[in-house]
């Protein structure tokens, strides 16, 4: 049986401007240079996400020199998702890093966290996520194109 096709694409900006909008209860803001690195060990070690959470050092160099970060919050204010990017705000985006927390997963908030860092890059920016394997089948989902085309240098 040949593997099932992917749903349909979300394209063009004004598409994923319009999902850009965080579920009841929650709302984004841009914490670039403000979110501390403690919270956002906290939340990527919650997510299971694949990253240096051990060295809390390198995390905030992670945050430091991230140029666009978007967080969820509750209602309570408590740290529900991130999305931690490098981006020119002309033509490219790389979204690091795209994690939520397991109770607010299944809401909607990782494609709206997606859906507002495209609404604020722009229409003249891609945005480029490199996924972990066990994400690579939910990307799609959401209206995210696959793309093949990539090369890489790997870290010590």
């Amino acid at each position: 049986m040949p593997p099932a096709a992917d749903p349909p694409l979300v394209t063009g900006h004004a598409a994923w401007a319009a999902l850009a909008v965080p579920p009841p209860g929650y709302a984004f803001a841009r914490e670039e240079g403000r979110l501390a690195a403690a919270e956002f060990i906290t939340l990527v070690r919650a997510s299971g996400l694949g990253r240096p959470v051990e060295d809390a050092t390198r995390m905030a160099r992670m945050l430091a020199h991230a140029n666009l970060v978007v967080t969820a919050r509750d209602g309570a204010g408590r740290l529900t998702g991130v999305a931690r990017c490098l981006t020119d705000f002309a033509y490219a985006t790389y979204l690091s890093d795209l994690c939520v927390d397991p109770a607010a997963q299944g809401k909607g908030l990782g494609r709206a966290l997606i859906a507002e860092v495209k609404r604020i890059v722009g229409r003249e920016s891609m945005v480029l996520l490199l996924s972990a394997p066990k994400p690579m089948s939910w990307y799609p989902k959401l209206g995210m194109e696959r793309v093949a085309n990539g090369f890489i240098i790997r870290r010590d």
